[in-house]
């Protein structure tokens, strides 16, 4: 349903008396309201996804082939997120372009598990819940600034 819809069907139910909006101003205030919602709306809808991780086991390594491009995405090091994963798995792990390969067999439910908790401590404001973060050195302290509400919050040091 659009904003024009909503306030139309809004319409119906005022008296035209007791309305402010009613007259000359409708029209450029339904279209200001529209142009709102379409530059909005698809901001919102891109914090919202998270992407999937996709995990291949193959014979003594994991193989995490979309790594780089989810890095990109939740706006981190490539490295950084590396490190996060070997430390919580126990295992080394090589950085090759977009594909992160970790040196032991892990099950994928527990790729997954790791990276849930990577984005529960390192991406999501807790502030706003946005995924919108940056991740900033500030001496010894990892500080999340989030782009969406402005808070910044001190993490965890790898």
């Amino acid at each position: 349903m659009t904003w024009r819809e909503l306030y139309n069907a809004g319409l119906n139910q005022l008296n035209f008396y007791t309305s402010p909006f009613l007259g000359p101003m409708d029209e450029e205030y339904l279209a200001l309201l529209e142009r709102a919602y379409k530059l909005v709306a698809p901001r919102a809808q891109r914090r919202a996804e998270i992407p999937r991780i996709e995990v291949e086991n193959m014979p003594r390594k994991t193989v995490v082939s979309n790594f780089g491009q989810i890095a990109k995405r939740l706006n981190r090091d490539v490295y950084f997120m590396a490190k996060f994963f070997q430390k919580e798995l126990a295992v080394p792990g090589t950085v090759e372009g977009d594909v992160f390969t970790l040196h032991g067999e892990k099950s994928p439910k527990v790729v997954e598990a790791v990276y849930e908790r990577f984005i529960r401590y390192y991406v999501v404001c807790p502030v706003c819940n946005s995924i919108d973060t940056e991740l900033n050195r500030e001496g010894r302290i990892f500080v999340m600034r989030c782009l969406a509400c402005g808070a910044s919050t001190p993490v965890k040091p790898l």
